[in-house]
This record gives structure tokens, C-alpha cells and sequence, in this order.
């Protein structure tokens, strides 16, 4: 187990690079897109129309589109995360929900062939 833990703790620490140099920080990244956008919108109303300008402002609020789309992302998985957190102890929401399914999938009656409605547990095995 203790090899394991230090394995898992390495893998971790690779991934928080990995993700650190590939997407970095959403939030900083989707702030700065927002800043661009602004100083590129108040040029164009101050200095009119240009299309190069105009273009620019384009390509940055798609930017901004796919930064919200991950930012979405990031909140679901770490929702999630938070959940399966929650689920993992013994709280008392998880045991009433676990229970309500367990009360919703018990077979209490069945009928048999020939139309009797059987309640024992022995009658109801055997049909």
C-alpha cells in the first residue's frame, strides 16, 4: 500500500503539471481575453470602424466562447468530485438515498399463472 500511495502521489503531481502547461489557468486566461476584447471595442468606437480591429475582437470572443465551455467543465467534474466526495462518507443523506433504492427495487408481490397474487417470500422465489 505504501508503494502505491507514493506511485499515485507521483502520478498526481505529473498530472497538475501536465494540465498547468497544457490548459493553464482557465480563469486568469478567460480575464485576460476579456481585457483585450474591451481594450480592442473602446479603440473602435474611439478611432471607428477598422476591419483588421474588428477581426481581432472576433477571434477573442471566440476564445472567450471556448474558455466559458471549459470553465463549465471544470465546475461539472469538480461538482462531481465533490459528490462522489460526500458519497464516500457515511452521511445521512447517502444512506436515506441508498435505502429509498433499496426499498424501490424489493419485489413484495408477484401474481402466478394462474392469476393469484403470492406475498411469502418462499411462493415468490418459486414463481
Amino acid at each position: 500500500m505504501f508503494l502505491l500511495h507514493k506511485i499515485l502521489k507521483h502520478i498526481k503531481l505529473k498530472i497538475k503539471d501536465w494540465n498547468r502547461k497544457d490548459f493553464g489557468n482557465i480563469f486568469v486566461e478567460k480575464k485576460s481575453v476579456e481585457n483585450k476584447m474591451k481594450v480592442l471595442n473602446q479603440a473602435l468606437i474611439k478611432d471607428g470602424f477598422d476591419r483588421v480591429k474588428s477581426n481581432q475582437v472576433d477571434k477573442y470572443h471566440q476564445e472567450w466562447d471556448n474558455l466559458c465551455k471549459q470553465e463549465e467543465i471544470f465546475w461539472r467534474q469538480k461538482s462531481r468530485v465533490q459528490w462522489l466526495k460526500e458519497g464516500e462518507r457515511n452521511t445521512i443523506f447517502f444512506h436515506r438515498s441508498t435505502m429509498a433504492n433499496r426499498t424501490h427495487n424489493i419485489i413484495s408481490s408477484i401474481k402466478n399463472k394462474y392469476g393469484n397474487l403470492l406475498t411469502s417470500h418462499e411462493n415468490i422465489e418459486d414463481v
